[in-house]
C-alpha cells in the first residue's frame, strides 16, 4: 500500500458540490491491515489549517458495494468510524491517522466523510470521500505492463542496485537514496516513485516488511518536510500584513521612561513594556509599565536598572517575566550583557538574576523568548540562538547563517508563543515565522510577514519592538518611533494570528480626486490614548503629528496648532508639500531635515533644540516662513546661532534680529537681517545684511564683517546736513578686492552733489568720505553725517 499526503482546502473545494473526493490514487485499504497511515494536509484559503479549539481529524462511513448512485450506504455496506486525537496532528496543517483494521472489514469501497471536529464532537469541516478496500490477496498488486514500460529504464537501474546490495541497511539506504535523487531529477512524481520502490524491493526480498515500512515512513516524512517548505514559499508571496492601531504613549525629550523597548503580554489585554530613560538622564535605568493595551490604562510602574532592556518574555508556567538587558547605552558597564533578569509581574521588581556567563557563547544576550510547548527558553543575538531547558541547561544552538544563509545585520529579537517563533528582523517592518521542532533541534520556516510603512493610511508602522499574545488569538505589537532625541513615541497595534485584520482606515484620510482637498491635521494638548489628528481629537505630540504627516495617502496637508507646545521641538523630517498654521501658538524649537515646499504662516520658538543647539535648524529643505519670532538666546552659552540654514532655499521674514548662519544656501526676505553670517561665497543672501551705522568715517572699522568678501554688492545710505539742509545719498557698488568705491549723486535746491565713499574693508582706517558740488567739483564739508552700510547678493 503506497503512502502519500492528501491535500484538502476547507475554504474552496475544487470539486462539484454533489461529488466526492476520489482518494484511490493516493490511498487504499486492504482487509486485515492494521495501523494504516492516512496523511492529510488541511488548508484554509491556501494556507495551513490552524488546529484551534481542540480540532482533531475523523473518518466515518460505510465499506461495501456501490449502489445505483455510486455510493455505499447502510443497505450495501458495513459502518466504520475513526476519531483521532491531538497525537494525530503533525503540524503545519497536517494530520497522520493510523487507521485500525476495523476500518477495513470487507472488500469493496469506502464511502463517507473525512474532516475535522472539535472537542465537543461538533464537525466543523467535512469532505465526501471514497477509496478502494481490497481483499487480503497480495496477487491483486502485481504491476500492469504499461506501468512497468513507462519506468523500465529506471527499474533496470534499480534492479542493479538491489543485486549490488551488501545486505546492510545503511548501504542500502545510500544506494536507494542515490537512485531516488536521480528518479526525482527525471521528473518522476513522489507517489509513483515510492510505489515503484516498494514493489521492486518486495519482489527481491531485500528487506523485511518492518524495515521497508520504516524506510518508506522516512521517505514520507522527508517529503512532508519538503512540501511544508514549498507551501511556506508559496504562502510567503502573499503575506502582506496589516494591523489596527490601539493607541500610543509619548515622552518628551530628556525625560524619565522615554523610549519604548522590550514588550510582552501577561494574558488577555495586560501587557508590560520597558521604557528606557533618554539623555541627559542615566540611560542605564528605565521604567517597567504594566497597562491595558486596548485602553492604555496604566496599572503599575517601577524603575529598574534594566539598561537597554531590548527584550522580555512571559513564562506562564512559573509566572515570571524574563528580561534581556542587552547593551549599555553609556558604554561603561559590561557584566550584565550575559545575564537575564527574572521579574515578578505582580510588583515589577527583580526577583533574581540568571547568570549565563559561563554557559552562553553569545557576547551579548540581545533577545529572549519562552517556548511553552517544550518548556524551554531561547536567547539570541544576530548570529546564534541558544535553547535552554527550564533549569537553564543548554540543549542546542542554531546559527542564523545555517538557518537563512547569512548573518542578519538588523535584528530586533525573537518572540515565542507556544512553539511558534517569530523573528522580528530582516527589515524593521518584517516578521519571520518559524515552528520550533524541539525534538529534532530545528526551526521549520513558515512564512514572512511584511507590513506597509503606514497602517490605516495614517499611522507609521515604525520599528517593531515586541509582540504580546492574547488568550483569544489576538496579537499585540509595540512599535517605536524615534527621531534622534526628540522624544519617544510608542504605538500599540492589534492584529490576528494571520497578521491580517480588517480595518476601515482613518477618518482623517479621505479619498482624493483630481482636485484634492487640503486635509487639516491638528495637534495640541490631548490626553486621549488614540489621537487621530482631527480637530476634536488632535495628535497629542508634535512628534506624532510630524510622522503621520509623511503618509502618502493624502497629498495636500495642513498642520494646525491648537495649543502652545513649549516643551516640544517640531521636527519635520522628509515631510513635503504642507502648510503649518500656528495660529500664533509657540513651540520649543523647529528642525527641518530634507523637506520640500513647507509653508509657515507664522513661527514662534521659545527655546532651542539639543539637536544642534538652535531655535531653528534647516537642512536640505525648501521653506517659507512669513513671520519668525525667536526668544532671546544670547544668554545661553550652548547657542551660537539662533537659526542655522544649510543646503537649503529659505524665505525668512525675521522679526527678531536672529543670529543666522547661512551655509551653501539661498535666503530671501522682505526686510533686512542684522546678525547673519555667511560661511562661504556659495551662500547667497537676496536681501540686505546690515553692517551697522557710523557718524564718522574714522569709525569705519565698526562696519567690518568677517564674511564681507563673500558678498557681491555693498550698499550705503549716507545722510548729510550741509548748511542746515538735510538730504541723503543711496550708494551701491560691486565688492572688489581691498576697497569698495561707492559713488552717487543727488540734487538739492538746484545744486547737484556727488558723494564718494571709499570703504577699505581690509584696512578700515584708510576709508574716506568726500562730498562735492558740481559742476565746479567744489569739496563740501557737511555739518554732520551718518553712514548705514549693508551687503547683499542681489
Amino acid at each position: 500500500m503506497a503512502i502519500s499526503t492528501i491535500t484538502l482546502d476547507t475554504y474552496k473545494q475544487q470539486i462539484g458540490s454533489g461529488d466526492a473526493f476520489n482518494l484511490s490514487d493516493s490511498f487504499n485499504g486492504r482487509v486485515g491491515d492494521e495501523q494504516v497511515p492516512l496523511a492529510v494536509h488541511f488548508k484554509e484559503r491556501g494556507l495551513a489549517q490552524q488546529f484551534q479549539d481542540g480540532l482533531v481529524p475523523f473518518l466515518t462511513g460505510f465499506v461495501g458495494s456501490l449502489d445505483e448512485n455510486n455510493q455505499v450506504t447502510a443497505e450495501t455496506g458495513e459502518a466504520v468510524s475513526y476519531v483521532g486525537t491531538s497525537d494525530d496532528i503533525v503540524g503545519l496543517g497536517r494530520v497522520k491517522m493510523n487507521l485500525p483494521g476495523t476500518m477495513f472489514p470487507q472488500e469493496g469501497f469506502f464511502y463517507g466523510f473525512l474532516g475535522l471536529q472539535n472537542a465537543d464532537g461538533k464537525r466543523v469541516t467535512t469532505f465526501n470521500v471514497w477509496f478502494h478496500v481490497y481483499n487480503g490477496n497480495p496477487d491483486m498488486f502485481v504491476n500492469k505492463a504499461p506501468f512497468r514500460t513507462e519506468l523500465q529504464k529506471f527499474l533496470d537501474e534499480l534492479q542493479g542496485r538491489i543485486d549490488d546490495a551488501d545486505g546492510t541497511l545503511n548501504d542500502w539506504k545510500q544506494k536507494v537514496s542515490d537512485l531516488f535523487t536521480k528518479l526525482s531529477n527525471q521528473g518522476v512524481d513522489t507517489q509513483t516513485l515510492l510505489t515503484t520502490l516498494e514493489q521492486q524491493i518486495k519482489q527481491d526480498g531485500l528487506l523485511t516488511q518492518g524495515a521497508l515500512d520504516k524506510a518508506l515512513n522516512q521517505f514520507e516524512d522527508h517529503f512532508a518536510s519538503l512540501q511544508s517548505k514549498v507551501d511556506a514559499s508559496v504562502a510567503s508571496a502573499t503575506t502582506f500584513a496589516n494591523m489596527r492601531r490601539l493607541g500610543q504613549k509619548y515622552r518628551v525629550q530628556g525625560s524619565v521612561a522615554s523610549n519604548g523597548q522590550g514588550f510582552t503580554g501577561l494574558g488577555n489585554t495586560t501587557v508590560v513594556q520597558y521604557f528606557q530613560n533618554s539623555y541627559p538622564l542615566d540611560l542605564r535605568y528605565g521604567t517597567l509599565v504594566k497597562f491595558n493595551v486596548e485602553t492604555g490604562t496604566e496599572i503599575l510602574s517601577n524603575e529598574i536598572m534594566g539598561y537597554h532592556g531590548n527584550s522580555m518574555t512571559y513564562n506562564a508556567t512559573d509566572g515570571y517575566i524574563y528580561f534581556a538587558m542587552a547593551e549599555d547605552a553609556t558604554n561603561t558597564d559590561e557584566a550584565h550583557k550575559t545575564k537575564v533578569l527574572q521579574i515578578n509581574p505582580a510588583t515589577l521588581t527583580v526577583k533574581d538574576t540568571i547568570d549565563l556567563t559561563n554557559k552562553t557563547t553569545l557576547p551579548l544576550i540581545h533577545s529572549i523568548g519562552y517556548d511553552s510547548a517544550d518548556n524551554c527558553f531561547i536567547v539570541a543575538d544576530n548570529k546564534t540562538m541558544e535553547f535552554y531547558d527550564s533549569s537553564w541547561n543548554l540543549q542546542f544552538t542554531i546559527k542564523w547563517s545555517d538557518l537563512i544563509g547569512y548573518e542578519p545585520w538588523y535584528m530586533q529579537g525573537v518572540q515565542v508563543n507556544g512553539s511558534d517563533l517569530y523573528w522580528i528582523g530582516g527589515r524593521k517592518s518584517q516578521i519571520w515565522a518559524y515552528t520550533i521542532d524541539y525534538a529534532n533541534k530545528a526551526l521549520v520556516y513558515r512564512t514572512t510577514y511584511t507590513f506597509d510603512d503606514f497602517q490605516e493610511g495614517l499611522y507609521p508602522t515604525g520599528e517593531i519592538e515586541g509582540m504580546a499574545f492574547n488568550d483569544n488569538g489576538k496579537i499585540y505589537l509595540s512599535s517605536s518611533i524615534n527621531i534622534d532625541k526628540w522624544g519617544g513615541l510608542s504605538q500599540f497595534y492589534e492584529t490576528n494570528h494571520n497578521f491580517k485584520t480588517p480595518v476601515s482606515g482613518s477618518m482623517l484620510v479621505s479619498i482624493q480626486n483630481a482636485n484634492p482637498d487640503t486635509i487639516d491635521f491638528c495637534v495640541g494638548q490631548n490626553s486621549a490614548y488614540n489621537p487621530d489628528g482631527t480637530a476634536s481629537n488632535p495628535f497629542a505630540s508634535l512628534l506624532e503629528a510630524s510622522v503621520c504627516l509623511r503618509t502618502p495617502a493624502t497629498p495636500v496637508k495642513q498642520l494646525t496648532l491648537v495649543n502652545d507646545m513649549p516643551e516640544e521641538t517640531l521636527a519635520l523630517v522628509n515631510v513635503n508639500n504642507i502648510m503649518v498654521k500656528t495660529q500664533g501658538f509657540s513651540v520649543k524649537a523647529v528642525v527641518l531635515l530634507s523637506c520640500n515646499n513647507i509653508y509657515f504662516d507664522n513661527l514662534k520658538a521659545v527655546a532651542y533644540s539639543k539637536y544642534n543647539y538652535n531655535a531653528f535648524y534647516i537642512m536640505n529643505s525648501n521653506v517659507r516662513i512669513n513671520g519668525w519670532q525667536c526668544a532671546n538666546l544670547t544668554g545661553e552659552s550652548e547657542v551660537t546661532e539662533d537659526v542655522h540654514i544649510e543646503r537649503s532655499q529659505v524665505y525668512l521674514q525675521d522679526n527678531s534680529k536672529s543670529r543666522i548662519g547661512l551655509y551653501n544656501s539661498t535666503m530671501d526676505s522682505a526686510g533686512s537681517t542684522y546678525h547673519l553670517v555667511k560661511q562661504n561665497s556659495m551662500a547667497k543672501l537676496l536681501t540686505n545684511q546690515v553692517l551697522g551705522t557710523i557718524s564718522d568715517v574714522n569709525n569705519a572699522s565698526q562696519l567690518a564683517a568677517k564674511d564681507f568678501a563673500y558678498y557681491a554688492t555693498m550698499n550705503a545710505a549716507v545722510s548729510v546736513n550741509i548748511a542746515g539742509t538735510s538730504f541723503a545719498f543711496n550708494l551701491s557698488a560691486p565688492i572688489t578686492a581691498g576697497t569698495v568705491n561707492l559713488v552717487g549723486y543727488t540734487q538739492v535746491q538746484g545744486t547737484l552733489y556727488m558723494c564718494a565713499f571709499h570703504y577699505a574693508y581690509t584696512v578700515p582706517a584708510n576709508s574716506t568720505l568726500e562730498i562735492y558740488s558740481l559742476p565746479a567739483f567744489t569739496k563740501v564739508t557737511p555739518v554732520s553725517y551718518s553712514i548705514t552700510a549693508t551687503v547683499s547678493d542681489k
